[in-house]
């Protein structure tokens, strides 16, 4: 078979790039000739409006039977409905991430709870001690929240880096979406400081409440 022959035709305008998807990282290169030249016939018709679009549906069919009537117009569809069409797989997979997201954070805060409550659990028997030996209760407290504020710091620091990390890798795999990571993680964090201080804050503030002697008599 011999190459296809050369067609000419008359340049009568130059365009800027345009997107072919709606998530596309980068526009394309774009040119447009008549509809009669395309091999396929099957065209695109993009109208704007200033009333319903699909009110202008009936007008627009005759418009184009009158430039030909061998034309047919089929798929007539708006602008929210096309986009809405192409954004659902990614509003899918995003609601179902924040919801996997949601859960982990919820896991998370109520494991840290139980770990530091645990953790403030097993040095009664030492804040007694201390209580004992004239320590103050606002001493002691803020004993066990340096502790727990070291641990918090740790996990938000690495836990923060992580995902970051995570974000920008998915980020860059669906281009063109706008990341609000940082509001996310910023939302995460503050409610890990606060589950974790609550956990450490309400056990330390009830065992040096208790009776030193008490204290060391339950171990």
């Amino acid at each position: 078979m011999g190459a296809p022959p050369l067609v000419m035709r008359e340049i009568v305008g130059v365009v800027g790039d345009a997107k072919q998807s709606l998530l596309g990282a980068n526009a394309d290169s774009i040119y447009y000739f008549p509809y009669k030249q395309l091999p396929w016939r099957i065209g695109t018709i993009v109208l704007r409006t200033t009333v319903p679009p699909l009110q202008v549906e009936p007008a627009a069919r005759d418009a184009l039977a009158s430039l030909d009537r061998a034309a047919s117009m089929s798929q007539v569809r708006t602008g929210e409905g096309l986009s809405a069409e192409l954004m659902a797989p990614a509003r899918f997979m995003t609601v179902l991430m924040s919801s996997f997201a949601a859960l982990a954070l919820l896991l998370t805060v109520t494991g840290l709870y139980g770990l530091l409550s645990y953790m403030v659990v097993r040095r009664r028997r030492e804040i007694g001690v201390r209580a004992a030996l004239g320590a103050a209760r606002g001493n002691v407290i803020a004993m066990v929240w340096r502790r727990a504020a070291l641990l918090l710091t740790i996990g938000v620091v690495v836990g923060s880096a992580g995902a970051f990390g995570v974000g920008r890798l998915l980020t860059s795999l669906v281009d063109g979406v706008p990341s609000r990571l940082p509001t996310f993680v910023a939302i995460a964090c503050c409610v890990t400081v606060i589950a974790g201080s609550v956990a450490a804050l309400v056990p330390a503030g009830q065992a040096s409440a208790v009776d030193p002697i008490e204290a060391l008599r339950s171990e």
